[in-house]
């Protein structure tokens, strides 16, 4: 159904919603509007800082607001591209039964075998695994992945994280009482243990017996900090979800070290300490540049893989590209005294997202953000990223090029403003066009938000896009948008995708409608669905491919579906794929 909430612009004044809209913490619903905090007051305007201030650009926003929505399991509403964006449900997903599909979910249709012309291969039934309750696997499964050491991990929302040895048959769930730490501490204080929230959202394969958790944080994170002055912010709230390092340790516990994603004040020219990004989507590994990358509410994060709880950074040439000078200035504009200072803390940099205008009264406390679910990493090191509402290389490793004194590589700052900034607005690409482009500000009915919900980097710098609302976008090496697939009914409420390594094939997840699906050929599909069963009605949250060649893997997060009240009516489960 549609979202029928308001924006609330800086001033409190409500504003149209947009087409596409939903409930907070929703991946369908409309992105956040930054607005401007009490925390701290910005540095002067006339600092000298590394990079040099952009003459052109107001100082960036003190803080920014609210997360956009979760999906409600529900049935997605049929109509135009402009009816607007079902609302899907909350990505817990429930129980997951035993492996083999046997009954649940309403399908997703008469099972449809696709084209098995050119190229294609048909689906395998023999080729397929499934686990699930029977096997100790938890009641949701939000994502899945491998280490380099062969275990197998599920993202398991409130039932934690879930552990299959490769000489097991069953999964070991770890929960907080083993040492997961979906929380920081404030002022030294951790939070009551009542006040303590679990929901593993993401993870990601390191080091064999290494893995890297996302979480979600508690409703409102990502405003609390926030409040109007005279209003208690709750450090439960705020510090919540964010991620962890986990280390299995040979006796079979966890070591834990936690990612606190935030700004300490003054690490970030022109802010104050700021707390926005806490329930983490996806996380990716770039283990060539040992750098994480974490896909966030409201915006992409960079991580240390081998962080182990210190203040500094331990990378001396992330430190040195990150460093800055605050200059303090008398109230005639003399010099008074100089402070060094550095913007990677606590083995993290945060924020960049490809935010547009609001309205005409748009001010740099005033803009559309978004979630982001989509993260690849390009072979020169920077990162494309996809969120609600645009797409844009985030040039963390090449944002010199073209520019003076930028610091590159890893200087986040300059890359940030290249995403950012007014001037780069060609840097942030509208994969599903609004009615106008920047620099004029669409109104909410000429907006049509672009919901990525995934994003793939091809060996030929292609780059594939998914929506949760409006199917595949092909995009070019340079981020020119060169075609759009399925994007009629059922086909384009797609929420994963994933690149075969043994064959460059592309896999494809939906929330809706259409299961599982496979592109050998551009523009041609065979569903898996005649093989998944019932699993083939379930939303695919995750898919992983680990390996290469005949030795590879595909591994499918099945989700559970729930019904009008939020109860399970079918579980997920967990798909492991090794045929052709």
């Amino acid at each position: 159904m549609l979202g029928a909430a308001v924006w609330l612009a800086c001033g409190g004044e409500p504003q149209p919603q947009s087409a596409v809209g939903g409930n907070p913490g929703d991946p369908l619903g409309n992105p956040p509007v930054e607005q401007p905090g009490d925390d701290e007051d910005p540095p002067p305007d006339d600092e000298d800082e590394d990079p040099p201030p952009d003459d052109e650009e107001d100082p960036p926003p003190d803080d920014e607001e609210p997360p956009p929505p979760e999906p409600d399991a529900g049935t997605p509403d049929a109509g135009p591209r402009d009816s607007g964006t079902p609302d899907a449900g909350p990505r817990d997903s429930g129980t997951p039964d035993s492996g083999t599909p046997d009954a649940g979910p309403p399908d997703s249709g008469t099972p449809d075998g696709g084209s098995t012309g050119g190229n294609n291969v048909p689906p395998d039934a023999a080729g397929w695994r499934f686990l699930g309750r029977a096997q100790g696997a938890p009641r949701e499964v939000l994502g899945i992945t491998q280490d380099e050491g062969g275990n197998l991990w599920v993202a398991g929302g409130e039932d934690g994280l879930c552990l299959l040895r490769p000489e097991a048959s069953t999964f070991k769930c770890y929960t907080m009482a083993d040492g997961l730490k979906p929380w920081a501490p404030w002022k030294g204080k951790d939070p009551a243990p009542e006040q303590r929230y679990l929901k593993v959202t993401a993870v990601t394969g390191g080091p064999a017996g290494t893995v890297w958790v996302g979480y979600e944080g508690r409703p409102n994170c990502e405003s609390e900090f926030y409040k109007a002055p005279g209003e208690l912010e709750d450090p439960a709230i705020f510090k919540s979800g964010d991620a962890d390092r986990v280390e299995l340790q040979d006796d079979g516990t966890l070591r834990v070290i936690h990612y606190d994603i935030h700004s300490p004040a003054h690490s970030v020219p022109g802010y104050g300490h700021r707390e926005k990004l806490c329930s983490v989507n996806r996380i990716v590994w770039d283990k060539q540049r040992n750098s994480l990358w974490f896909a966030s509410n409201h915006g992409l994060a960079w991580g240390e893989p081998d962080y182990q709880g210190a203040v500094e950074c331990s990378d001396p040439q992330v430190r040195a590209a990150n460093a800055w000078l605050y200059i303090e200035r008398d109230a005639q504009g003399n010099e008074v005294g100089r402070e060094p200072r550095q913007r990677c803390k606590y083995g993290v940099m945060e924020h960049v997202h490809p935010a547009i205008a609001m309205s005409d009264a748009a001010t740099e406390d005033s803009r559309l953000a978004g979630d982001v679910w989509g993260v690849a990493v390009r072979p020169d090191g920077d990162v494309w990223l996809g969120s609600h509402i645009r797409t844009s290389r985030f040039k963390i490793m090449t944002n010199a090029v073209g520019h003076v004194g930028t610091g590159a590589p890893w200087n986040f700052e300059a890359a940030r403003k290249q995403t950012e900034e007014k001037k780069h607005r060609a840097n942030r690409i509208d994969l599903w066009p609004d009615a106008v482009a920047e620099p004029t500000i669409p109104t909410p009915e000429q907006r049509v938000d672009d919901l990525v919900s995934d994003l793939v980097l091809m060996p030929d710098g292609t780059v594939w896009v998914s929506s949760f609302a409006w199917g595949l976008a092909k995009m070019s090496d340079t981020g020119q948008v060169t075609a759009h697939h399925l994007g009629g009914e059922p086909d384009r409420f797609v929420s994963s995708l994933e690149r075969d390594t043994r064959d460059g094939s592309l896999w494809i997840g939906h929330r809706w409608g259409r299961g599982l699906m496979r592109m050998h050929t551009e523009g041609d599909f065979v569903s898996h669905n005649a093989v998944l069963g019932p699993l083939a009605g379930l939303p695919i949250w995750d898919i992983q491919v680990v390996g290469t060649g005949d030795s590879r893997k595909v591994l499918v997060a099945f989700s559970a579906y729930r019904d009008a009240l939020g109860n399970i009516v079918h579980p997920g489960a967990i798909g492991i794929y090794t045929g052709r």
